[in-house]
């Protein structure tokens, strides 16, 4: 700027100067904020994995539901290998249970694949294991999605024992799209 009592405003150079540095400040943070952003859409997809844990983890708590053979079969099923959660058959107490809590109506991938954040694709699915200890008994997974990090994201109540959950396999076989809690 001129100092000689006539203030021309900015020179071109200095205004070249300004946005060079401010190219270089988004250039700069672009990446860390789209890394926020996918942190926290994982975020969102392990409360949606811990609300489906406690919803499944209070219908299969119910008397009145271990009082019903047919949804006590439908637990059983459970245990013996990964299911997908669209798989539960809801025509039991059980799962008519898990609904109700969650507030949805039915456990179809149509249904909770929209509900995913995370980068993920139309192939994405949620599994449920019953295994583990009776303080945490159930494991449930998202395949196909982006975890950041390419690891397997743990969270769960407290006391949750990781070195546990090694014999459990991503059916899918591809650890490295996987958030899941344990």
């Amino acid at each position: 700027m001129e100092k000689n009592g006539k203030n021309k405003g900015f020179s071109l150079v200095e205004l070249i100067i300004v946005i060079a540095i401010m190219a270089i400040l988004v250039a700069i943070m672009a990446p860390l904020l789209y890394r926020y952003i996918e942190k926290s859409k994982i975020s969102s997809d392990l409360q949606m994995l811990n609300a489906i844990y406690t919803a499944i983890t209070y219908a299969s708590t119910d008397p009145d539901v271990v009082q019903q053979s047919d949804s006590m079969e439908e637990i059983a099923k459970m245990a013996d290998a990964p299911m997908k959660l669209d798989d539960i058959d809801t025509s039991t107490l059980f799962a008519k249970e898990a609904l109700d809590t969650l507030g949805w109506s039915d456990f179809s991938q149509a249904n909770y694949v929209d509900r995913i954040k995370s980068a993920h694709d139309s192939s994405s699915t949620i599994y449920v294991q019953y295994k583990g200890s009776a303080d945490n008994p159930l494991a449930m997974w998202i395949t196909n999605t982006d975890n950041t990090g390419k690891r397997t994201i743990h969270a769960g109540p407290s006391g949750t024992d990781a070195n546990a959950w090694k014999a459990l396999e991503d059916p899918d076989n591809d650890a490295s799209k996987v958030i899941s809690i344990h």
